[in-house]
């Protein structure tokens, strides 16, 4: 009896961080398994966007600013010059970022991280197109 409670104590948790994961990208978190397309805005500046792999479409797009000048992240032209990761794993062993401090950021050495912020819709548009992600 005791171990039918269980289980099923066990079956409502794994459903409630199933519905936590789904819904993260409107709080802001992502897989980094989602992360699409990456440029850079300058020697501090990286962008990328997050997409809905089912559909292919993104989802979100954040802006990341860095330390200190990045070793291989200095040219405005250099795209996906950047690798993601992240130091969180989820439920189902996934990277997942939520704040500045879960992302990983690599370029020939790793980045310190300033600050990662989502982008608003029109904020998106204002960016130049060679550095849109």
């Amino acid at each position: 009896m005791n171990l039918r409670r269980l289980a099923g104590l066990a079956g409502v948790a794994t459903v409630a961080l199933a519905s936590a994961a789904a819904a993260e990208p409107t709080r802001g978190c992502f897989f980094v398994r989602d992360v699409g397309d990456r440029t850079v805005g300058g020697p501090h500046t990286l962008y990328f966007k997050v997409k809905d792999v089912s559909h292919m479409h993104a989802v979100a797009y954040f802006h990341v600013e860095t330390k200190h000048v990045c070793d291989a992240v200095g040219s405005d032209t250099e795209h996906g010059g950047f690798q993601i990761s992240s130091n969180v794993l989820s439920a189902r062993h996934a990277q997942m970022i939520c704040k500045a401090d879960d992302l990983v950021i690599t370029a020939g050495t790793v980045c310190p991280i300033a600050t990662i912020e989502r982008m608003l819709p029109q904020e998106v548009a204002a960016l130049p197109r060679r550095i849109r992600p």
